[in-house]
């Protein structure tokens, strides 16, 4: 695996990009907090961070994904680097209103890198069938970094101040441009005879003709929202309703970051076994640890849960794009995948509505146990409509020269 050239710089893009990406919304996050003072400017910041990059980045996408791959990395990440740069000068000069911009802008591209880094790395790995083996590591990369990722921002920018970790995150991306530019072995994309203008709802429409496509985007769709009811639950569940106070919480925080490095161990060692079979135990996992949390009396035994819960979420989150990786042509990977890391920037906004919404009419305890059923729901959904063995990607890229 990590013999393949192309395949060792793209995951090596993917991991540090994740952990700028952890660094940076920490720093950021508690920058706003603290100079607006504002619930509602923390808001701005994670829909300019999110939500709103989850509805701009498809379009993006669309226009760049049939050009030279290293390329368009080296570009993408050249204008992160910029974007950080500001992002120092704004924070050491606090203004809202462009840093919010800027945050925006930001979120457009890393959403578009992640995409096209995912489908490259899919024609990296396929021809050689090891399609499974490169997702789980970059599964385990992506997993190791949401661990470490705050507590490294929490470093930097206690030691010298956010501007410190925005000049820090632009530095690194520097060096990814150089990493990604110099790439001769990555793919090139595969031809489309489509025009660029009309690409992005030809590529809607693809996903609405093809069911297993269809099936796994909207099945992912209703389980974010169910896995995520806990994200505004939590802090009250510990706090309120355990008696641990912010200790309590950050421990539920590390034993759900802890689990998602041990779910991804789980994929990255039975990856055999069928799509289906993985995204249902992995919905089921969280289902399981859910429950667990809801019915806690103690602190130890919620902790547990949160663990089981993680684990399913390390498993569920790649088998499910992985599986739909082997449903998708290469030609339409770049496409898929950034309708596919849209849906996780944007449809956690709804569970975390729904979430905070029944932990205020019916505790935390009630929230929690709606998010276990319907992940339980989706378990059994995933081993009664998915296929059992998904078809490989059935157009395959011209196998790069040199890239071992």
């Amino acid at each position: 695996m990590l013999e393949l050239q192309a395949f060792r710089r793209l995951l090596t893009a993917y991991t540090l990009t994740q952990l700028a990406w952890s660094v940076g919304v920490l720093a950021l996050a508690v920058q706003v907090y603290r100079r607006t003072g504002s619930a509602l400017g923390s808001t701005a910041f994670f829909l300019a961070a999110q939500f709103i990059p989850a509805l701009l980045s498809p379009p993006l996408v669309a226009r760049i994904d049939q050009l030279a791959t290293r390329r368009v990395l080296a570009v993408l990440y050249g204008l992160e680097a910029i974007a950080f740069a500001a992002l120092g000068w704004v924070t050491a000069h606090f203004a809202l209103a462009p840093l919010l911009v800027i945050v925006t802008v930001d979120g457009i591209l890393a959403v578009a890198s992640r995409a096209i880094t995912r489908a490259a790395s899919a024609a990296v790995t396929e021809p050689e069938h090891l399609l499974r083996a490169g997702n789980a590591l970059m599964n385990a990369a992506f997993s190791v970094c949401f661990f470490v990722g705050p507590a490294v921002g929490a470093v930097v920018a206690n030691a010298g101040g956010t501007e410190a970790a925005m000049f820090l995150n632009a530095g690194l991306f520097v060096v990814l441009t150089l990493l990604l530019g110099t790439a001769a072995s990555l793919p090139d994309a595969v031809p489309s005879p489509m025009p660029i203008h009309g690409r992005l709802r030809a590529a809607i429409g693809h996903a609405r003709r093809q069911p297993a496509i269809r099936t796994l985007l909207g099945m992912q769709s209703a389980g974010l929202v169910f896995f995520t009811i806990s994200v505004p639950v939590e802090v009250v569940f510990a706090v309120h309703t355990l008696h641990s106070g912010r200790g309590g919480y950050a421990a539920l925080l590390s034993a759900w970051g802890a689990g998602t490095v041990c779910g991804s161990a789980i994929y990255a060692r039975w990856r055999g076994f069928s799509g289906r079979g993985m995204i249902a135990a992995g919905a089921g996992a969280l289902g399981a640890g859910f429950v667990i949390m809801s019915v806690a009396g103690s602190l130890a035994v919620a902790i547990v849960g949160a663990a089981i819960a993680g684990a399913g979420n390390g498993m569920e989150a790649v088998a499910a794009r992985t599986t739909l990786q082997e449903h998708t042509e290469q030609r339409w990977m770049a496409m898929i995948m950034s309708l596919n890391e849209s849906l996780f920037q944007a449809v956690p906004g709804a569970g975390i509505l729904i979430g905070g919404a029944l932990t205020a009419l019916a505790g935390t305890r009630a929230a929690l146990a709606v998010g276990g059923a319907g992940a339980f729901l989706i378990a059994v959904a995933a081993l009664a409509v998915l296929p059992g063995q998904g078809p490989m990607m059935r157009t395959r890229s011209p196998a790069p020269a040199g890239r071992r």
